[in-house]
């Protein structure tokens, strides 16, 4: 009876022994594979830095660093990445693609279509010329919502005087913003060149309002998609506006008339004076 428990203890303990090292085995492989997947890497293309959308993306780029090939944990690389930078070449990036994101084709459209990836159905593209000085053209960046303002001689008045300006577009998409450099009054001025989307009835509002007079963006903020309904502003609105306000003066009284004397003059008295022949008249 003792020899039996004896061995059935030790085939107990030999048999855990046996389980508790296949257990130990296994986990140790599952381990050595995970460390094997995380140290596995695969290059993928990333942006080095902040790729603006509707840019085209050449090999002068990618010359200038601003798309590389990185390596990145082959168990996280994103569906829809790429392996080499000959692989982007020529395509436009259609969204905003951030400094060390990969580049994803969901991000790319093929060759040559540029801005007209980034078109909603209906609508146009329409470039607008803008001094840098003048209004926020230095500060905006595709995507950002802008309002059209256009200054202008109303019909039915040729003077000058009589210009109008007033918020003739609202709420408009930037696409994108491109800058050039021009000859003006004989020295070189830097100008942007900003385009709008636009629907084909605002691209002729546009196009005349640039034609006939002066126009500015104003920048909108961010979410801020209230139209505001305006009557427009002239010369004689600014003047009112900055015209200083000036008291009331307080009317004056006419000075008040002397009094008048109710009180009747005093009687005088006439004495009659004879010094011999000659006759005097005295009043006191």
């Amino acid at each position: 009876m003792v020899n039996r428990l004896r061995i059935a203890i030790i085939a107990a303990i030999f048999f855990g022994l046996i389980a508790a090292y296949g257990v130990y085995s296994f986990l140790r492989q599952q381990r050595e594979a995970t460390e094997a997947l995380k140290s596995a890497t695969q290059n993928v293309v990333v942006a080095a830095k902040e790729i603006p959308a509707g840019t085209n993306v050449t090999e002068k780029i990618i010359k200038e660093g601003l798309v590389k090939e990185t390596s990145w944990p082959k168990a996280s690389v994103p569906p829809g990445s790429f392996y080499s930078t000959n692989q982007v070449v020529g395509k436009t990036v259609k969204t905003k693609v951030v400094a060390g994101e990969p580049i994803l084709e969901s991000k790319l459209v093929g060759e040559g279509v540029g801005l007209a990836s980034r078109l909603a159905a209906g609508y146009r593209a329409v470039a607008v010329k803008v001094d840098e000085v003048i209004g926020v053209s230095g500060f905006i960046a595709p995507d950002d919502r802008v309002d059209v303002i256009a200054t202008l001689t109303p019909p039915g008045r040729g003077s000058q005087d009589e210009k109008l300006s007033k918020i003739v577009l609202q709420n408009r998409r930037v696409l994108s913003v491109a800058q050039s450099v021009e000859q003006k009054e004989g020295k070189p001025q830097v100008v942007r060149s900003i385009t709008l989307e636009v629907t084909p009835e605002e691209a002729e509002k546009l196009s005349l309002a640039v034609f006939e007079g002066h126009v500015i963006l104003a920048l909108r903020a961010i979410g801020d998609e209230a139209a505001k309904v305006t009557r427009g502003s002239t010369k004689r609105d600014l003047l009112a506006l900055a015209a200083p306000s000036v008291p009331r003066r307080k009317a004056e009284r006419p000075p008040a008339a002397p009094p008048v004397s109710t009180e009747a003059p005093p009687q005088k008295y006439r004495v009659e004076v004879y010094r011999g022949s000659q006759k005097s008249v005295v009043e006191f």
